[in-house]
């Protein structure tokens, strides 16, 4: 079928009565112009899907010159079958800065926003052909009812159970508390940066919808974008909110991106926040109570401290797959890796991840010998995150060795408590620490009776 008939379809669901007459006679088209016959077409049409995506970003853009709407320009999206990731891709490429310049174009020569559906200028053509051609994101399965025990790390969910019934950790959150530690972050974050809305930043925050679709997690967090390097954080236990820095916009694919969030999401599933939170106060933590103690309570918090860092660092490796389960793609995860490992933004097309993945090989090769094996366990010792290298390895044989595909290709979840398996070895109740808030409550409570956040180790 010719297009013509399809276009002019579609644009009447965007523009005026006389506007779309306007773009008719342009095109010669004298055919019918009801609006049952334009419902009719775009089901019928046999046009190519990059014609349809032509269309549709053409009526994105018109939205965005004219100020209509732009839910007029999704019913195109809908009625012509493409996916949603055509619009992350319209809100990718058609950007608002690019809009405003247009309307300035097309008021300084006297046309009118519907006159983007005749001849364009060069650099208009080439915007709407980019956004055609640009690679969209498969839409991505949606796993429903997951629970965050489907995929955690062992040895992540065996560290957490040790803080949480570890006595001398009450005192930590007792002064994290007293300190308002959190609090001092919070405020850092949230009035120096910006709080990403639909309006201001579309694409990020569509994104973060996304993964939290993707990832089961109801409550979207807050997400804030602030300055510095390629990076991401999670803070707040009660009310956690995410920071990512800008350069992650520009330095990553729609994929990528994906998985930086599915990585902090990830956090806040699995409830790791406050740990987190007080393992970035640590040292501070340790030189109060220190002083309380006259150095005794200093030196008596190291083995608490390399166990709070111990859990850390798997916990990094639990949210790895988060990220891989929200991008669902493992190459753009390996390659944030290796971004994340210092690779210049200039050879980031050159990136080559297996290369990277056999850089951890050599890395592993150092335990053979003595030395250096003990110079990387001490090494290790106070850090939060794995080795970059060895994350993006253990995540590759993660996904290799077919974990990824046994959580992937789950069906029919059935909604569970969150209760981990094999935890509680006793038929007595003990008493722990929430993992929101950090009161204490004990193992019978379904929910925390301060903030009412659920208990993951009722049983």
């Amino acid at each position: 079928m010719n297009a013509v008939p399809v276009m002019i379809a579609a644009v009447s669901y965007v523009v005026s009565k006389d506007e779309l007459i306007d773009i008719a006679n342009y095109y010669n088209y004298f055919g019918d112009m009801s609006d049952e016959y334009f419902s009719r077409i775009p089901s019928v049409s046999g046009i190519s899907e990059n014609q349809a995506a032509l269309i549709y970003f053409s009526c994105y853009l018109y939205c965005g010159l004219s100020g209509a709407d732009f839910k007029k320009a999704e019913k195109v999206r809908n009625t012509l079958g493409l996916p949603f990731s055509a619009y992350m891709n319209a809100l990718d490429v058609i950007t608002k800065k690019r809009i405003d310049f247009i309307l300035k174009d097309l008021r300084k020569n006297g046309r009118k926003p519907h006159d983007i559906f005749k001849s364009n200028e060069d650099y208009i053509e080439k915007m709407l052909i980019s956004a055609v051609t640009e690679d969209r994101p498969s839409d991505r399965k949606i796993f429903t009812n997951l629970s965050s025990f489907e995929y955690e790390h062992p040895t992540d969910r065996t560290y957490l159970n040790n803080l949480n019934t570890n006595k001398a950790i009450e005192k930590i959150i007792k002064l994290y508390s007293e300190y308002n530690f959190e609090k001092i972050l919070t405020v850092q974050y949230t009035g120096s940066n910006i709080l990403v809305t639909e309006k201001n930043l579309p694409y990020l925050y569509h994104a973060m919808q996304t993964v939290c679709g993707i990832l089961d997690v109801k409550e979207v967090p807050p997400l804030y974008v602030a300055p510095g390097s390629l990076n991401a954080c999670t803070i707040g236990s009660s009310k956690p909110i995410v920071v990512i820095s800008g350069v992650c916009l520009s330095l990553l694919s729609y994929d990528e991106l994906l998985f930086i969030l599915g990585h902090e999401v990830g956090h806040i599933k699995s409830q790791h926040v406050l740990y987190h939170s007080i393992g970035n106060f640590i040292p501070y933590i340790a030189e109060i109570i220190g002083n309380l103690t006259l150095g005794i309570g200093e030196i008596a918090m190291r083995g608490l401290m390399l166990l709070l860092y111990q859990w850390y660092r798997m916990s990094e490796i639990t949210a790895d797959r988060a990220g891989l389960l929200a991008c669902q793609n493992i190459d753009a995860a390996v390659s944030v890796m290796a971004k994340l490992s210092g690779y210049p933004p200039s050879c980031y097309d050159d990136i080559d991840n297996q290369l990277f993945l056999e850089q951890a090989v050599e890395f592993e090769k150092l335990d053979k010998n003595v030395f250096d094996k003990l110079l990387k366990l001490f090494s290790e010792l106070y850090k939060s995150h794995p080795w970059t290298v060895m994350r993006a390895r253990e995540l590759k044989a993660w996904y290799d060795k077919g974990d990824y595909s046994r959580v992937y290709n789950t069906e029919e979840r059935k909604k569970c408590e969150r209760k981990p398996p094999n935890l509680v070895n006793t038929i007595f109740d003990k008493e722990i620490f929430c993992s929101h808030c950090g009161k204490k409550i004990t193992t019978s409570a379904r929910f925390c009776e301060f903030c009412g956040k659920e208990n993951i180790y009722h049983r």
